[in-house]
């Protein structure tokens, strides 16, 4: 009887086995490439929702998702680590991920040193405030600040006087949240996250030739291993096709953003 139990035991494994053996034979790639590793995608990824985050023991956020379609459409498993952002970019860079996520801007400093690829979505510029605000008059004698390092950060110092800059959008949103500042200026997404759960209104801020970003908003991109023409150019046409289709509008409503940022227009980059 023990005999006979081991056996059925055997051939159930080897059944499985088959069937799992069988269905990684029946997935064929939709583009053709080489990885890092191969048969998987090892991506460098950032904790910086919603762009891109860890979450349930995989990648997540707006970036993660689209990149996970993109495995499943090319039969990778994907494989990641947590880096800094110039951390994500060194290891695209030296070759130990194949891919970078986490809303980074287009910029020629990094196009020296990895592949951007082509435009994902914009990073539009919002204003948090209690009031919601969404022009640059309404903002005109009030308390505004924003997070350092945006392209926005010298045309607002011209504007509001008085104006402060933050290390963090967590600094940021804490003194709003403190009516500290009248208004916060920051990227759409970061601005949605930190304030969650407040009687804070994030608004688009509209356009105005004042502040340029409003006009022209920053785009972002993976950033891809610049020797390997084949992937990029298969991210590329995933990317495209994510677009027609609705995807990335999808992925950005998803996670609380407008689906107006899907629209990127002409690829540029911020020198």
């Amino acid at each position: 009887m023990r005999t006979k139990i081991q056996t059925i035991a055997v051939l159930a494994f080897l059944v499985a086995l088959g069937a799992e053996t069988a269905s990684a034979q029946e997935c064929t790639p939709k583009h053709s490439f080489k990885t890092v590793t191969l048969g998987k995608l090892t991506v460098a990824l950032t904790n910086t929702p919603p762009y891109s985050l860890e979450k349930d023991s995989t990648i997540a956020g707006i970036d993660g998702d689209l990149v996970k379609r993109f495995a499943k459409e090319n039969c990778l498993q994907i494989t990641y680590e947590i880096f800094t952002y110039p951390g994500a970019v060194s290891a695209v860079q030296t070759r130990r991920a194949d891919i970078a996520l986490g809303g980074f801007y287009r910029t020629a400093a990094r196009e020296k040193v990895v592949a951007l690829s082509t435009p994902v979505y914009l990073d539009q510029m919002s204003i948090a405030s209690v009031e919601g605000y969404d022009t640059v008059d309404a903002l005109l004698g009030k308390k505004v600040g924003t997070v350092e390092g945006y392209l926005w950060v010298p045309d607002m110092e011209k504007l509001f006087e008085g104006s402060r800059t933050y290390p963090s959008s967590l600094n940021l949103a804490q003194d709003l949240q403190a009516k500290r500042l009248d208004a916060a200026l920051d990227g759409f997404g970061a601005a949605v996250i930190e304030n969650k759960g407040r009687d804070i209104k994030v608004r688009l801020l509209k356009e105005d030739p004042r502040i340029n970003a409003t006009l022209n908003p920053s785009q972002t991109s993976f950033l891809l291993d610049k020797s390997n023409e084949g992937f990029i150019r298969a991210v590329d046409s995933s990317l495209d096709e994510c677009r027609k289709d609705g995807a990335i509008a999808e992925a950005l409503e998803a996670y609380g953003l407008d689906r107006s940022a899907a629209d990127v227009g002409e690829s540029r980059v911020i020198r």
